[in-house]
């Protein structure tokens, strides 16, 4: 079964097409490219240049942070109607998940990192299936893929918050560097910034098709604010 999966929970957003397993083809936008509209043309000519329709593909899968709301609002809105004409299903995992993917198969677990805002950081720690390829929370349960994985910890708590054998990594490098450095480790954290892989996501995906969210909602920290 073909899958198309979208990322646009960071300033790295990307599409990947997905065949048994594998990648078949992907694209990236960086910056200011993964914010403009002209995103979904182009994965619409991406699919083409590979010689697949959007009739054939058989699942939508979108990265739902946590991260930018707006991007992945934007992106789930855009696979439902690109599912619209043939009825495949459109699902989502956390973007989070993937980066523990990629960077989580040579250590014990990974923990995920990230600027929730209002003096909040958010938190969340996956081990690897090395021979399944399935990401599992940090106590071996199976991950929601929502906002209940997740924990807010103030940055004050943040280094007893993350697990002694943990390698950290974070999409918020550039904003949290001063705050990761502190409460980490340098052996145990990657000083750098990196964003979820949209190959991740669908490897992810494939591997365990019945943890994937079936409605999908992006993954949002903060109880609604109301103004009156």
């Amino acid at each position: 079964m073909r899958i198309l999966v979208i990322d646009r929970s960071t300033s790295r957003a990307g599409m990947a097409l997905m065949d048994a397993g594998r990648a078949i083809c992907s694209r990236v936008w960086e910056d200011d490219a993964a914010r403009s509209p002209g995103w979904i043309a182009e994965a619409v000519r991406e699919l083409a240049a590979c010689g697949v329709g959007l009739q054939e593909v058989g699942r939508f899968v979108c990265g739902l942070g946590p991260g930018s709301f707006s991007g992945i609002r934007s992106s789930l809105a855009a696979l439902q109607g690109m599912a619209l004409p043939t009825g495949a299903p459109v699902c989502g995992v956390a973007s989070a998940a993937a980066l523990a993917l990629a960077y989580g198969m040579d250590v014990p677990r990974v923990t995920v990192v990230g600027d929730a805002r209002r003096e909040r950081l958010w938190i969340v720690t996956y081990r690897v299936e090395p021979h399944t390829g399935r990401v599992m929370l940090a106590d071996g349960t199976r991950p929601t893929h929502t906002a209940a994985d997740f924990t807010l910890v103030p940055a004050s708590e943040l280094a007893s918050a993350i697990p002694g054998d943990a390698f950290v990594v974070s999409s918020d490098w550039a904003r949290l560097a001063p705050r990761l450095t502190a409460a980490c480790p340098s052996p145990r954290l990657l000083r750098e910034t990196v964003c979820p892989d949209a190959a991740d996501l669908g490897r992810l995906a494939c591997a365990d098709l019945d943890a994937c969210v079936t409605e999908p909602l992006p993954i949002y920290l903060h109880p609604a604010v109301v103004v009156r």
